[in-house]
């Protein structure tokens, strides 16, 4: 094909974009993808069902959904969206989204999903979607990922201090799952490759099997389910509530900026050329795939940022490793007995593991502000701290002021992320749009 003629001159590639590499290596390569995708996609998708009070069934059919969606946008993107060896995965900016809407109910969350999506979509069949870069800096794209990590901190607060640990007492989930991360992070640091990209995996299942033998919660009993079938598809309604939509559309802002800084960072990593079309039709699928997700009340999928790392470490440019990863994804759905083995991981591990993937997600942000070595402008700090403290504030607001404002309000000014968005916008290209120059020094403090 033309548009991938071009080669990366700056890293070695063993196994080029449009080709199959061999058997044997494919099958490695698709593991790879796969123990990397797997552990976050089940614990974001129980992080949304026990915020839904699902029971077991219904978290396991919520799961398949969510792994449906994820196994067809993976592999539209790999045949027609932006052909880049990108791995597909539930949006964590849309599980924030959906935990900050919630009291508005299943049906106008999918609603809003569908809706934000819908418009993301024709962002990229018109070409909207790469003009859209520029809006994106790294200033904002840095706030947007501290404002996941940071709004997320409530579930993990209340994973990681569920009353049913330490017989009764509060801490004794907290210190579990604290000593977990630990173990994880400096697993993941220690180990090369394949293993490294296994300690999720392996974290889940030998800190679940630590914790019950440990005595913080009695040992469960296994109930079992169908080995094979489908979920139902259309599990609720569609409602269009304008506040939840509204919050949904910013979500989908920041959906777009992921989306647009994986594929440009893939792109340059591996030389890729018509890097504006990859762009839109990258932004499409997603789009699409999101749409999808609102009527199946599930969740938008994504290109993961991890892509790059695993480019890099495998020297394999290629995307067709991706497609029967995504036929393992799907498999997966289909089996519904397997996953309901993750409905047995007690809240303090999935916190655990939702941690560890945050405290990544924080590092990916340092690593844009700080971008080239060099030390972000005054400007900048002042973008991302300010929309940083305004999600907090925004995140822990009182109660009583989260019901005294309008329903249709809510979901925009009681949701820290949205707001703590809004904000960074704002800074940089409103206020401090004239005012922006590195060489500037900071105002004394």
């Amino acid at each position: 094909m033309p548009e991938c003629e071009k080669q990366s001159a700056t890293l070695e590639i063993l196994h080029p974009l449009d080709r199959w590499p061999p058997a044997g290596v494919t099958v490695v390569l698709a593991i790879q993808w796969l123990v990397i995708l797997v552990p976050g996609v089940l614990v974001l998708g129980e992080v949304v069902g026990l915020a839904w009070g699902l029971d077991a069934a219904q978290r396991v059919a919520y799961m398949q959904r969510l792994l449906l969606v994820s196994a067809a946008a993976q592999a539209a993107q790999v045949l027609w969206g932006h052909k880049l060896p990108g791995q597909v995965g539930p949006s964590a900016v849309l599980i924030v989204g959906t935990l900050a809407t919630i009291a508005a109910g299943p049906a106008s969350v999918a609603g809003a999903m569908a809706v934000g999506a819908g418009l993301t979509a024709l962002a990229g069949f018109t070409g909207l979607a790469a003009r859209m870069g520029r809006f994106y800096t790294p200033p904002v794209l840095s706030s947007s990922l501290l404002l996941v990590a940071m709004s997320l901190t409530p579930t993990m607060r209340d994973l990681l201090y569920t009353p049913a640990a330490g017989g009764g007492s509060l801490s004794g989930g907290f210190l579990f799952g604290l000593g977990l991360v630990l173990v994880m992070l400096l697993a993941q640091y220690r180990l090369k490759g394949l293993w490294s990209s296994a300690v999720l995996l392996f974290g889940m299942a030998l800190g679940s099997l630590a914790y019950y033998a440990l005595g913080l919660e009695p040992w469960p009993a296994w109930r079992g389910g169908a080995m094979t079938g489908l979920p139902g598809l259309f599990p609720t309604g569609l409602e269009f509530n304008p506040g939840v939509i509204a919050a949904f559309v910013l979500c989908y802002l920041a959906l777009i900026s992921n989306e647009l800084a994986t594929i440009e960072s893939t792109g340059q990593l591996i030389g890729a050329t018509g890097m504006d079309g990859r762009a839109n039709r990258g932004v499409a699928v997603a789009g699409l795939g999101g749409v999808a997700a609102g009527l199946m009340g599930s969740l938008g999928p994504v290109t993961y940022s991890v892509s790059p790392a695993v480019v890099i470490s495998t020297k394999s440019a290629s995307r067709y490793t991706l497609l029967p990863m995504a036929g393992a994804v799907a498999a997966l759905a289909l089996w519904p007995e397997g996953l309901y083995l993750f409905s047995l991981v007690p809240a303090p591990v999935v916190g655990a593991v939702l941690l560890t993937l945050m405290a990544q997600s924080v590092y990916a942000a340092l690593h844009l502000l700080l971008e080239g070595g060099k030390m972000p402008s005054w400007s900048s700090g002042a973008t991302v701290g300010m929309a940083l403290i305004t999600g907090v504030i925004v995140s822990f607001i009182p109660e009583a002021a989260r019901q005294a404002l309008h329903p249709v309000i809510r979901p925009i000014l009681a949701n820290g992320f949205v707001m703590g968005l809004v904000v960074a916008l704002l800074l940089e290209h409103v206020f401090f749009r004239r005012q922006k120059d590195d060489t500037i020094p900071a105002p004394r403090l």
